[in-house]
């Protein structure tokens, strides 16, 4: 190389080309989300300058080069989009709008039109009351109500212009909170576009949250001003450390598809079984202190209403909804549920989660007794037969072995007996019919409070009367009665299998597929969320990106899914069953600096052992190596 090379700027090696198939296919893809013709139109209405050089990138080109960035596993470079742009064959420039050459014979794509465009787009959705474009319009007006409320002498009518600044303000907290709205739309309109329109989800999903740390530089003395940030909408989570306790960004909240618990596997209504593809079908973006609950309501939320206004206006059914998966995160809290099972269940969803050591045992003081006499343990109705022994059961920790799993559930199978059956569905007000396992519709325990059981056979369980014997006079509901009634408050983490059997295990281990999502949207070797893969800053620039590489997560995904049942299906046919090669996949970073540094470690000690070989030993003793003969 020569000495006078320029290490920076355009003499630089780039070489990047996308195939133009993928290009067609993720072209179709933008068309679908519609969001191309809907920021194109919003430009318009918002563009008041008057002359200026027409623009000539549109919203869908660079939206394109956005997601082919995503999907080709490249950074979310803006500057790259540029290149790729200019690198796209004549008949994909036409497609997208793109003129051939530039003035000069050069790319027509610079990098500045791409910012230019990218930074109007995201001010249209950009809800930060510290971007740029909404303070300094804000600032404009409130400057323009001052001098409308001053006289030529300048004097100011205070209660005037108090009036005018309240309004003044009422006014951008509006316009504030429809760019907001605005942000979430462009969110679940990207995401929805990669979604299989002839595979319907059978309605069951999984909600967690994993971090984003921003591209602003985390460890520093932040300014006075909030809008002097370097990421204003940015928050700590955790401690304001260096260590790994703390982390500067946003959180991002994820709404994954899994397929149903064994338990309804054989009533899927797209016969696909259990496999189904693993697609994200939500996401939003929160400051790093937000409350995840909040956040996942409300993507939950907006899910069913746009699936509810799709499905009037096609004239098809509800879709279904069934379980939703969380971890404790959702459910820390001690005897309350209006914070997240309760909302789930007005939604139409049911609560597949797991407890906190406070929840764990016979129901607590401030959750209310069951009036039917029922016990509540696990947050499960029991008859008041069962056993002291099986009342407190200590789950396995995690990392336990098979054999610890095994004896826990052992314990769990036989304290399924005296757990009370749902009968029928729940009512309006959430309250529920449960029966106990010795009523005649089922007939699965012997007990003498319902005389009629014991003319069972002997080999049913049978209850003991030491455990619990009523008083005279006042046999409990559950008991006396062949069903009786609990309300919702009394069930508050009620689930439909029993906490720690198998069942339960299996059904909430379907939560393990939202912690693939994010592997795959973390790996550096595809598209790569972490920071510095993108290097914008805020919550609206920064929520975009995220959305763009789990829309190409989504397509992978959906392309390996659709690999496995083609595969599946040749086998069913007769034909071998061939497994699709491995794709080629960049080694990671960090392997590639391992190998490295090992391969330096190897020659090194080679170097070393072979001058060790060619020197006399000290004193040139019998040890000593003769040296080589010299060469004829």
């Amino acid at each position: 190389m020569s000495t006078t090379a320029v290490l920076a700027g355009p003499a630089r090696v780039f070489h990047l080309r996308a195939d133009p198939a993928l290009v067609h296919r993720l072209e179709a893809v933008i068309d679908t989300s519609g969001l191309g013709a809907w920021f194109e139109a919003e430009l318009a209405g918002a563009d008041t300058r008057a002359g200026g050089r027409r623009r000539t990138l549109n919203a869908r080109a660079l939206l394109v080069a956005l997601l082919t960035l995503s999907a080709a596993e490249q950074p979310l470079i803006l500057r790259d989009a540029a290149r790729l742009l200019n690198a796209m064959t004549p008949s994909t420039k036409h497609r997208l709008g793109i003129p051939r050459t530039g003035v000069t014979g050069e790319g027509a794509v610079t990098e500045r039109m791409v910012s230019y465009l990218f930074n109007r787009m995201l001010a249209l959705i950009d809800p930060s009351p510290h971007a740029a474009s909404n303070r300094d319009a804000y600032e404009r007006a409130r400057d323009d109500a001052v001098a409308a409320h001053a006289d030529p002498d300048g004097v100011i009518d205070e209660t005037a212009l108090g009036a005018a600044l309240t309004e003044l303000k009422a006014g951008h907290a509006d316009a504030l909170a429809d760019r907001f709205t605005r942000l979430r739309w462009v969110l679940d309109r990207g995401v929805e576009a990669t979604h299989p329109r002839q595979i319907a989800h059978t309605g069951s999903y999984a909600l967690d949250s994993s971090e984003v740390r921003t591209w602003a530089r985390q460890n520093r003395k932040q300014p006075k001003a909030p809008w002097l940030y370097p990421d204003p909408d940015a928050s700590w989570n955790g401690k304001k450390t260096h260590g790994s306790n703390g982390w500067y960004g946003y959180w991002l909240h994820a709404l994954v598809r899994v397929p149903e618990a064994s338990r309804a596997a054989t009533n899927a209504s797209t016969g696909n079984g259990d496999d189904v593809p693993c697609l994200v079908e939500r996401i939003d973006l929160t400051a790093a202190n937000a409350d995840v609950r909040e956040a996942g309501l409300g993507m939950l939320t907006r899910m069913v209403a746009d699936h509810e206004n799709a499905d009037a206006a096609a004239g098809t059914p509800d879709r279904p909804r069934r379980d939703v998966l969380a971890d404790r995160a959702y459910t820390s809290e001690n005897r309350k549920a209006e914070d997240w099972i309760w909302p789930l269940w007005e939604l139409g969803f049911t609560s597949v989660h797991d407890l906190t050591v406070h929840q764990l045992g016979p129901a607590r003081r401030g959750t209310p007794k069951p009036t039917s006499g029922a016990l509540v343990i696990d947050g499960q109705p029991y008859s008041p037969r069962l056993p002291a022994h099986l009342r407190t059961l200590t789950p396995p920790p995690i990392g336990a072995d098979r054999a610890t799993i095994a004896a826990y559930q052992a314990s769990i199978a036989q304290r399924a007996i005296y757990a009370l059956h749902a009968v029928g569905g729940r009512n309006e007000d959430g309250s529920w019919d449960f029966g106990c396992r010795a009523m005649a519709l089922l007939g699965q325990l012997r007990c003498d409070l319902k005389p009629r059981s014991l003319t069972l056979p002997l080999t049913k369980p049978t209850t003991t009367p030491t455990v619990f014997t009523p008083p005279a006079g006042r046999t409990p509901k559950v008991c006396g009665q062949e069903k009786s009634r609990i309300s919702r408050d009394e069930l508050p983490y009620w689930q439909p299998d029993l906490y720690g059997s198998k069942a339960w295990y299996d059904s909430f281990n379907r939560r393990n597929r939202i912690e693939g999502i994010f592997g795959n949207l973390k790996n550096d070797a595809t598209q790569n969320i972490t920071r510095g893969n993108f290097r914008v800053m805020g919550l609206a620039k920064t929520a975009f990106m995220t959305m763009v590489a789990v829309m190409a997560v989504n397509l992978r995904l959906l392309d390996a899914w659709q690999l496995r049942r083609d595969a599946q299906a040749r086998a069913g046919a007769g034909d071998e069953l061939t497994r699709p090669a491995p794709r080629a996949r960049r080694p990671r970073r960090r392997t590639l600096l391992i190998e490295a540094t090992r391969a330096r470690v190897a020659a090194a000690r080679a170097a070393a052992d072979a001058v060790a070989a060619h020197q006399p030993a000290p004193g040139g003793g019998a040890g000593a190596v003769p040296d080589p003969p010299p060469d004829a």
